[in-house]
């Protein structure tokens, strides 16, 4: 049985590939594409060197596409993919790949408001060009990501959802519009052969308090000035609508789990393991692989969450963009899980953190080991069962 999971390189985002099935017939999954950029340089390669060995005659079959949310770093590669796609059916070319279904939370659906233009608008003004040309906003207002680029990511939302109806692909199945935690017949989904997922998150409940909230925040926008309209609006959808809406799967296949995170917050985490009956109070749940949330991102995690849910590989994609991983969420990997036999995999020689593992693994105490791609070409896999060979 292979299980494997194998991080590209998507600079500060997550663009992965889930290998299931058997060596004689392997079975693929994609969740996430990464930033501009990426499609070109890590995931369009890829699935074309894929589909020469798998599927050299047809398109390459792609069981599931999922975009944990719709933050640039993780909606742009399967927009590009898309786009590219549409353009293949249009000129009756041969298609890459062949999607069966797609998860994806679009804006529009998460907080149910069609303001998608309007609110784009709003946040795009809030950026000036300078003299020179470059484009200015306000310091410190956003950690990871600018107006602009906000700005983006709402149309970017509804763009792919009209991509999938173009492909005319299975949107969001087997639920019946958002890819959420369920509310009752809560068993893991059977998505093909041993592959089961169970849905962490988000949890209905939180999308009803996010709307609630957009709600609210929409009434305040209206008495605001521009610029703290803009500024509030932003705000709001950075660190509420992004990351507390991410789709959260534990992955299982063969007694191995994996647990894929997007952007999700350690606490909604576990709630949503405890929700699925999958976690008591006081006690801990081990996984082999856990993909770190928010790459890395110290927001996320907190010293509870890592003891917690604990596992035998931890993996952070990113590249030091916006710091990440943090220098303190390694700190606290090595605090809790230091004296354990497990591995640390990060897809790139980010500086902060080659000098920390070096430092830190002097110490008697430290078991850990750790993996750190030095070659952007080459991709980071973890293999669960049988080794993927393509």
């Amino acid at each position: 049985m292979i299980f494997t999971l194998e991080a590209l390189q998507a600079k500060h985002g997550d663009a992965l590939l889930l290998h299931y099935g058997t060596k004689t017939a392997p079975k693929l999954i994609v969740i996430d594409g990464g930033p501009q950029g990426v499609f070109d340089s890590s995931l369009r390669p890829r699935l074309e060197e894929i589909k020469k060995k798998r599927s050299p005659q047809k398109p390459l079959p792609i069981r599931l596409m999922m975009i944990s949310h719709i933050d640039d770093d993780h909606i742009q590669g399967i927009l590009d993919l898309t786009d590219m796609l549409i353009e293949q059916q249009d000129n009756h070319e041969s298609l890459l790949c062949n999607i069966t279904t797609l998860w994806h939370n679009s804006f529009d659906d998460i907080l149910g408001n069609n303001q998608t233009e309007a609110l784009s608008a709003s946040l795009s003004s809030v950026v000036k060009l300078s003299a020179t040309g470059e484009l200015l906003f306000p310091p410190h207002l956003f950690r990871d990501a600018a107006p602009a680029a906000l700005a983006a990511n709402v149309p970017q939302s509804r763009r792919l959802r009209d991509n999938a109806e173009k492909l005319a692909l299975l949107a969001n199945d087997p639920f019946a519009t958002l890819v959420v935690l369920p509310e009752k017949n809560k068993k893991p989904l059977r998505i093909d052969g041993k592959l089961k997922f169970t849905v962490l998150g988000p949890s209905q409940m939180r999308l009803a308090k996010l709307q609630a909230e957009w709600d609210e925040k929409l009434q305040q926008l209206k008495q605001k000035k521009p610029a703290e309209a803009r500024a509030l609006a932003a705000s709001f959808i950075d660190h509420s609508v992004y990351n507390l809406s991410s789709i959260v799967v534990l992955a299982e296949a063969d007694g191995k789990r994996m647990l894929l995170t997007g952007d999700g917050l350690g606490a909604d985490i576990m709630a949503g393991l405890k929700e699925e009956g999958l976690l008591q109070d006081g006690e801990t749940l081990h996984v082999d692989l856990l993909k770190m949330p928010h790459h890395g991102s110290i927001r996320n995690i907190t010293e509870e969450f890592l003891n917690t849910v604990t596992a035998d590989h931890y993996i952070m994609s990113a590249n030091g963009k916006f710091d990440n991983p943090d220098l303190d969420t390694l700190k606290l990997l090595s605090k809790v899980r230091g004296g354990t036999d497990c591995t640390f995999h990060l897809t790139n020689p980010v500086p902060h953190a080659v000098t920390f593992f070096q430092t830190d693994q002097k110490k008697a105490d430290k078991k850990y080991k750790v993996e750190i791609r030095q070659d952007p070409a080459l991709s980071l896999r973890v293999d669960l069962g049988e080794p993927c060979k393509d």
